[in-house]
């Protein structure tokens, strides 16, 4: 197992997979803050005085660790902190998913028109994304000691994955067929 946490190419893969998945959270829901803030305030699970604040910082907290996880330095505190964000991500869907408050937007991409509905899809993602973040905190990563093609593989790889989380996202939010026709 050990030779598969100090897989040089597989930290790669992880840690940009993770840093992409975190600065497209991030700069969509700049894009749209004042969306972003209802959706925080529609998981019922802040006080009021609370809600704006953390509508506001949490896209700025993404973006720093999306950008810590590239600084070897900042990699293992910004993986742990990633961890702590989808943990609480997690927990909050699943409380509202608990609760039979599947309607209400996940809030993780932010688009025009979101019509996203959260349930334990949306959970799991959650857990994995704190599994891949804690994978990354454990592993050791000596960048100047990655191999070129270990490079170009894991950057395809992260990015592939990536437009699969964003498109995975984008049709859990399409309209439910049967919905549409009544």
């Amino acid at each position: 197992m050990s030779w598969l946490i100090n897989d040089p190419a597989l930290s790669v893969l992880a840690t940009l997979f993770v840093g992409l998945v975190l600065a497209v959270a991030g700069i969509s829901k700049l894009r749209s803050s004042d969306e972003f803030q209802g959706v925080v305030d529609n998981y019922r699970l802040l006080p009021g005085f609370l809600v704006k604040p953390v509508a506001k910082l949490l896209p700025w907290v993404e973006l720093a660790c999306a950008v810590a996880l590239m600084v070897p330095p900042a990699r293992e505190i910004a993986a742990w902190v990633a961890m702590g964000l989808f943990v609480t991500f997690a927990l909050a869907l699943a409380i509202n998913v608990g609760r039979g408050r599947t309607h209400i937007d996940c809030g993780c991409v932010r688009r025009p028109t979101s019509r996203s509905r959260i349930g334990m899809f949306h959970v799991l993602r959650a857990l994995f994304l704190a599994g891949v973040s804690t994978f990354i905190a454990m592993s050791t990563l000596d960048v100047a000691s990655v191999p070129l093609a270990s490079w170009l593989i894991a950057v395809a790889s992260a990015a592939m994955l990536a437009m699969l989380y964003v498109a995975a996202d984008v049709m859990v939010g399409l309209p439910n067929s049967r919905e549409s026709r009544t």
